[in-house]
């Protein structure tokens, strides 16, 4: 089915919802978002998700009038609408329509684009290229993502799937959409610096710190190349491997037996 879009207030259809030309978000990039899933017609981690945007939303300095109840509201309206599987649900907010081009308006503008979704491969695993740079605003989850799309088409000539962002002084920070993980020694580690803290991240540290120990903090890219295993994880994409790394295969260059198991647990508690 053609699922309604939310504009502002209302469900409307998608053939009626436009972007203004004089929108900040469109011509400045100023706005936020965030991205969840419906399940079989459930809102997955949606609390958590609404927490980010709103937090997103105020540390950007947008304004916004919906509360989270209000917020969650709109969103098991949609849930209840839904005859698929699975839905991917993007929030967008932006400035507003601007004045001059670059002022903000003193009302945003808030859309709500559901679509049918369609997970990544949690077997077949993914390959990153690594590129030096570090995320501006990375704990906001905004609208900017030029760096990654610029370098997209050198992403793709090289046979890799995304990037792997870094540096000297910091190490490594995330990808350009997800979390990283690394295992060694049946330890599991992730970065905790440049980086945008992924709502399915804080679900899987919690997941593996009851078996595993999880050490959260700077992580080198040698590290990750040297790993017995390494995963991403993001609402796209569950808990999925990274078999390699700039051409070096990780481990045995197939899903290991903790990226496994965390996937299965993940997909266990969305269920809850």
């Amino acid at each position: 089915m053609e699922y309604p879009i939310w504009f502002n207030g209302s469900w409307k259809k998608a053939s009626e919802v436009h972007v203004s030309v004089k929108d900040v978000g469109f011509l400045r990039g100023y706005g936020i978002f965030d991205f969840f899933r419906i399940m079989d017609g459930k809102p997955v981690f949606l609390s958590d998700h609404l927490d980010r945007f709103m937090r997103s939303a105020d540390l950007m300095g947008l304004k916004y009038s919906y509360s989270k109840e209000e917020l969650a509201a709109c969103i098991h309206e949609l849930a209840a609408l839904s005859t698929d599987a699975c839905l991917g649900v993007k929030m967008v907010l932006t400035g507003g329509e601007s004045s001059n081009g670059f002022e903000p308006a003193e009302t945003s503008n808030l859309w709500i684009l559901p679509g049918v979704f369609q997970f990544a491969d949690p077997i077949k695993g993914m390959r990153l290229i690594s590129q030096v740079y570090v995320r501006e605003m990375a704990e906001i989850k905004s609208l900017n993502y030029a760096f990654a799309i610029r370098n997209w088409a050198q992403v793709k000539a090289s046979g890799a799937d995304d990037l792997i962002y870094y540096t000297m002084e910091h190490g490594v920070s995330e990808s350009s959409r997800s979390n990283l993980f690394y295992v060694k020694d049946g330890v599991i580690h992730t970065p905790n610096v440049h980086i945008l803290e992924g709502i399915t991240r804080k679900h899987v540290i919690d997941l593996a710190s009851e078996m595993y120990q999880v050490n959260i903090g700077p992580c080198s890219l040698a590290d990750f190349l040297q790993a017995d295993e390494v995963f991403t994880t993001g609402s796209t994409k569950r808990v999925v491997p990274i078999l390699a790394i700039d051409g070096k295969e990780i481990g045995n260059g197939a899903r290991g037996p903790v990226t496994k198991q965390l996937y299965d647990l993940l997909v266990e508690s969305e269920g809850k």
